[in-house]
């Protein structure tokens, strides 16, 4: 059930939403005073999700750094990549592997495996769709990686979760059972490493926390960043907020 809530109220709180539906009153609604008050928030709406500079002052400070690739000495056991990286609705996929916006946490990750980093793949993930596709994002990814030329023995698959709740419970089994010992590094988009800390704290893994996939950038004072809307940031928007709202309503839940 609380898997379902998370999705509806996914929907409810992006952006695009808070633009669009008060343009819509505006527009079509009878009351001329909340006609005005419902455009005037449309208008503000889409200037503040449009402006680059302003989101990018908020997610470097909900970002996480960690230690850097060269702060690494000695190899870890196991590199735990979390899931959402993948675009199941991509045709054609029988051949290869489809990634959405969020690929650099992979590459990022296999990148730190082959610069010897970390001994073995720890794959965690299941689609994370309610409807329209049963794949499971780590077995897929087990796929490429082969296709890459990491050996099988290097690579652990959990392919079952849809959460990161579940990315943590789900591999804290794995690691309990199979690798009691293991000296573990946690990978994850920056923007999503305080929630996973949390969820795996809560779930007892010891870990060192790696930060990839970073979407905050270098200040720009540029008009291009200070005042021209920008589509894209409408998007970032929404990767940030559900960040925010899924970390309020995991602790509410009781995950971390």
């Amino acid at each position: 059930m609380f898997f379902i809530f998370s999705k509806v109220l996914f929907f409810i709180i992006q952006p695009v939403n808070w633009m669009v539906l008060p343009l819509i009153y505006a527009f079509f609604g009878k009351n001329k005073k909340w006609k005005k008050r419902c455009f005037t928030v449309s208008l503000t709406a889409c200037l503040f999700f449009t402006n680059h500079f302003i989101f990018n002052q908020c997610v470097r400070l909900w970002e996480v750094d960690t230690i850097l690739t060269p702060e690494i000495e000695e190899p870890y056991d196991i590199g735990i990549l979390l899931g959402g990286y993948s675009n199941f609705f991509i045709q054609p996929d029988s051949d290869r592997h489809n990634f959405n916006e969020r690929g650099a946490r992979f590459y990022q990750t296999y990148e730190l495996y082959k610069k010897g980093k970390f001994k073995k793949f720890l794959l965690t993930g299941g689609s994370g769709f309610m409807f329209g596709t049963s794949k499971s994002e780590a077995v897929l990814a087990r796929e490429l990686l082969l296709r890459l030329g990491v050996p099988d023995e290097d690579i652990i698959v959990e392919p079952d979760s849809k959460n990161t709740y579940e990315n943590a419970v789900f591999t804290k089994e794995i690691l309990e059972e199979k690798y009691p010992n293991a000296r573990c590094l946690l990978i994850t988009a920056a923007w999503h490493m305080r929630r996973s800390q949390a969820c795996f704290d809560k779930a007892d893994v010891k870990y060192t926390p790696f930060s990839v996939d970073h979407i905050g950038e270098q200040p720009r004072l540029v008009p291009a960043s200070l005042i021209i809307p920008n589509s894209e940031t409408i998007w970032r928007w929404e990767v940030l907020i559900k960040e925010m709202v899924g970390s309020v309503a995991y602790k509410l839940r009781g995950y971390t």
